[in-house]
């Protein structure tokens, strides 16, 4: 489902490219525009007539019947049914940029082998300003309300279900000229209100979880975005949708798109907020007041970055969920921040460019990591790993690194912090007198103190250090045994 629903969202949006500057609206004027709209697609769809466009006072209406254009693409395994033509209205306003608004419903079903699945918006709104010069949206807003979604599984994942509803959500984006000349940079966020999930697994006896938040707010930046370049990769997408295989003659087109486009961006980040989030099973609820969710990382180069970052603040489980013994050592706050550097995504879009080129077959995993990681290693770093609650507080920064050859090994660097620890060591002794399994771990913490040294601010410090042949020292001294 996921190639066709990019596909006709594709479409739509080359169809705003075409938008004439035209100072009279009448009827040769929708001729032309028809034209421009659809000059972009294959000779079948141009003639489907999912594309109308007429007078409308003094703007034009633009539709888009989208039944029609499934019908053209449709495989006999993909189903699509329920599709309502979509209207906008485009009126000239300053600078030859035109105005766009639109207000829609959607209630469509989509069945293939994998999943028979439903989804609905009551309503949605778009209004925004349109740029021809860059074939883009250079200001929108958009505001949905009533959104609906569920999937039921077929063949093999027969039994897996979902149901999601949100209240509404709206969501604002703005295109700027990048430093860069011929490239644009992207800001756009969003906020979701009132969203309820339940997911059931396939697998017999699972219980189904269920999440949901009272608002869930997204943020999304790109800079350096290749206007032209994306473009004419997007025009090739739609053009040749249709196709099982490419010829050899499109597959170098297709690798001469990608080549023209790369890195893609400059930078790209996202960012994504729970609040209010809870998490229920049969079992009980898990509530947590903030989740933070964010990715960030460099164009598609030789050696991109990427970072991960995770934080969550005041979980609130069922008080059954968690022995007495334990209730303490629930964080308060959790803090995640992961790295991966020097990712050789330039060397993998290569080796699937020539996959699709020579029509070879998959890329085995052992040859896609050496070809991510030239030099031989991969690095995992953790710039930041803490937890705190009312009776600990420790943070945890390093890498980790391994070999990619078939010899695997691993060296480790890391730094562990804690803060009040005779707290956690006495937390530890207390809890261990209705649990006596925890009298072995107050036993290593007080062993893990001696070895410790004191940073300024009271803090324990241990640094951690193994090689590749799992010799592991602590603040400088060799631990036998290990």
């Amino acid at each position: 489902m996921r190639p066709k629903a990019i596909a006709a969202a594709a479409v739509f949006f080359i169809g705003l490219t075409g938008v004439l500057q035209a100072a009279e609206v009448n009827e040769q004027g929708a001729r032309e525009l028809r034209n421009i709209l659809t000059h972009s697609l294959s000779r079948d769809l141009a003639r489907s007539g999912f594309v109308a466009v007429k007078p409308a006072g003094d703007q034009y209406e633009i539709t888009y019947d989208l039944a029609k254009f499934f019908d053209k693409i449709n495989s006999g395994a993909l189903s699509v049914t329920g599709l309502k033509p979509l209207s906008l209205f485009a009126q000239p306003v300053d600078q030859g940029r035109w105005r766009l608004k639109g207000d829609n419903s959607l209630d469509v079903s989509v069945h293939s082998p994998a999943s028979d699945a439903t989804y609905s918006v009551a309503s949605s709104s778009l209004d925004g300003i349109f740029d021809p010069t860059i074939e883009m949206m250079r200001s929108m807003e958009m505001k949905n309300n009533g959104i609906k979604f569920s999937s039921i599984g077929n063949g093999k994942n027969s039994g897996h279900k979902i149901d999601a509803t949100i209240d509404s959500a709206s969501f604002t984006h703005a295109v700027t000229d990048s430093t860069e000349a011929g490239k644009v940079d992207l800001q756009s966020q969003g906020t979701l209100q009132s969203l309820n999930e339940q997911v059931t697994a396939a697998a017999p006896g699972l219980p189904p979880v269920n999440l949901s938040a009272d608002s869930v707010d997204v943020k999304v930046t790109a800079t350096s975005l290749p206007v032209k370049e994306l473009r004419e990769l997007v025009r090739f997408f739609v053009q040749h949708v249709k196709a099982k295989q490419l010829s050899e003659s499109g597959s170098e087109k297709f690798e001469e798109l990608v080549h023209r486009a790369l890195p893609v961006f400059g930078s790209l980040n996202e960012s994504v907020t729970l609040n209010n989030a809870l998490v229920a099973t049969e079992n009980g609820k898990v509530g947590v007041r903030t989740l933070d969710y964010n990715f960030k990382m460099d164009g598609l180069t030789k050696a991109s970055n990427i970072n991960f970052g995770l934080r969550a603040e005041h979980f609130t489980p069922d008080a059954d969920l968690i022995p007495q013994a334990y209730a303490a050592f629930l964080p308060e706050t959790l803090d995640v921040q992961l790295g991966i550097p020097n990712v050789n995504f330039d060397g993998l879009i290569d080796t699937a460019l020539e996959s699709v080129t020579s029509r070879a077959g998959p890329v085995s995993g052992e040859a896609l990591k050496r070809i991510m990681f030239p030099s031989g290693y991969g690095t995992l770093e953790f710039p930041r790993i803490s937890a705190a609650s009312g009776v600990y507080d420790i943070e945890v920064s390093g890498a980790l690194k391994g070999s990619t050859k078939h010899h695997v090994s691993y060296s480790l660097q890391a730094t562990i912090l804690a803060r009040d620890f005779d707290k956690t060591i006495a937390a530890i002794q207390e809890a261990a007198k209705t649990d006596q399994r925890l009298n072995s771990v107050s036993f290593s913490l007080m062993a893990a103190k001696g070895f410790a040294k004191t940073d300024p601010d009271g803090r324990l410090r241990w640094d951690v250090t193994m090689d590749e042949n799992r010799t592991v020292t602590v603040n400088g001294q060799v631990m036998k045994g290990l």
